[in-house]
């Protein structure tokens, strides 16, 4: 027989045992709440910036980059390490030793100051001496038969362009990744230049560069390499040259699209092998940039950045239309599937220092998840701007 005092203890006991639970399942289900809002919260918007990279800059320009960008609330420094001015690399492996030293020298100061370094290298629009030399049927032929090699389109030195339908220049590209890849320190590789040469200029450009692009001349459609017109023809039966008018024709464009959305989604997947964040520079919207440059980069796969380079005034635009290219570019990558993420590329020029707010909420509006200065020279050209880029962001990141 159970005595009442035991009686109460054990109803006592069953009481507090109940109490124990209720107060631990409660307190499991306020730590999963929270850590939902945790892992559940929206990624911290990044700003970053794009800066020429060079072997003669000295270690207190690199000190001033990263110090400013830290100081300003910039979160990434994309550094130019393959520049436009014609090289000589290693006769046997291409290696780019001078890329491969600018990045290293960035390193210490990116881990200072916290900042993440990505390489920023170009990509089909490759000037390497002896890479000419070696492979000139690696580049690209426009409609009149001529290669870039033979000619200086729009008067410029650097335009000399690897045809995406060569898997060998993929392969060569590849190479330039994982040597960079390498470098301890390096948080990832941004391509530049992954398209065709500019069949249209950007509408803005046309008198500054002194020609009349009403409409899609042969001197500046590529590529018509014996490669290309072979695959062409291959799939369709058609010679694209015999085309009278080669931009009508949906095939044939397609094709061109579709070249390089895979050299570039093949050179992204080598860069995340590596385990590196891929990201590239494109044309500011996705129609236009199909239209200018035959770059569909809506159907650029591997990548986890694209940066649409909304430098408006190129385009003779008005500044809203900064908002709807980012949008238009949002919705692009919707539409195709495309998980990669989408940060505006902002034209410092083009961005008053006293209207940057006014600039970030364009972005903003449009969708994007950061957005990107060129360049950080451009910003040093302009006392004031790192100043009155500090008060703008410290708004936002709040």
């Amino acid at each position: 027989m159970i005595c009442r005092e035991d009686s109460l203890s054990l109803e006592s006991y069953t009481n507090l045992n109940i109490m124990r639970k209720s107060t631990f399942k409660s307190a499991v289900l306020v730590l999963a709440a929270a850590f939902c809002l945790i892992s559940c919260a929206p990624e911290k918007e990044k700003v970053w910036g794009w800066v020429s990279g060079n072997l003669s800059m000295p270690d207190e320009k690199l000190e001033h980059y990263f110090s400013k960008c830290k100081e300003v609330g910039i979160d990434a420094i994309i550094m130019e390490c393959h520049s436009g001015k014609p090289v000589v690399l290693d006769s046997t492996s291409f290696r780019d030793s001078a890329a491969l030293e600018i990045i290293r020298r960035a390193v210490p100061y990116a881990k200072k100051y916290g900042i993440e370094l990505h390489a920023w290298m170009w990509t089909t629009n490759r000037v390497e001496k002896h890479l000419r030399e070696a492979h000139p049927e690696w580049y690209q032929v426009n409609a009149q038969g001529e290669s870039c090699l033979d000619i200086k389109l729009y008067n410029r030195e650097h335009y000399r362009w690897l045809c995406p339908s060569h898997p060998e220049c993929t392969e060569y590209l590849k190479d330039r990744v994982r040597e960079l890849a390498e470098i301890e320190g390096l948080d990832g590789i941004h391509l530049d230049f992954i398209r065709y040469p500019d069949v249209i200029l950007p509408y803005g450009l046309h008198e500054s560069r002194g020609v009349v692009q009403d409409k899609v001349y042969p001197l500046w459609d590529f590529c018509y390499c014996e490669t290309c017109r072979a695959e062409f023809k291959k799939l369709t039966g058609i010679d694209p040259l015999d085309l009278e008018d080669p931009t009508a024709n949906e095939q044939w464009m397609q094709f061109r699209w579709d070249l390089m959305s895979k050299m570039a989604s093949e050179i992204a997947a080598e860069i995340k092998k590596c385990g590196k964040t891929a990201s590239a520079a494109v044309f500011a919207s996705p129609e236009e940039s199909k239209k200018l440059v035959r770059q569909d980069w809506a159907n650029f796969r591997n990548f986890d950045f694209l940066f649409p380079m909304i430098y408006h005034k190129f385009y003779a635009k008005e500044d809203p239309w900064v908002e709807t290219a980012t949008r238009e570019g949002v919705e692009a990558l919707e539409a195709a599937d495309n998980p990669a993420k989408l940060c505006s590329g902002l034209f410092v020029g083009h961005v008053p220092s006293d209207r940057i707010p006014e600039f970030l909420q364009y972005v903003d509006n449009g969708g994007s998840t950061g957005v990107c200065f060129f360049s950080l020279e451009g910003i040093d050209n302009t006392p004031e701007y790192w100043d009155k880029l500090k008060v703008a962001l410290q708004t936002i990141k709040k």
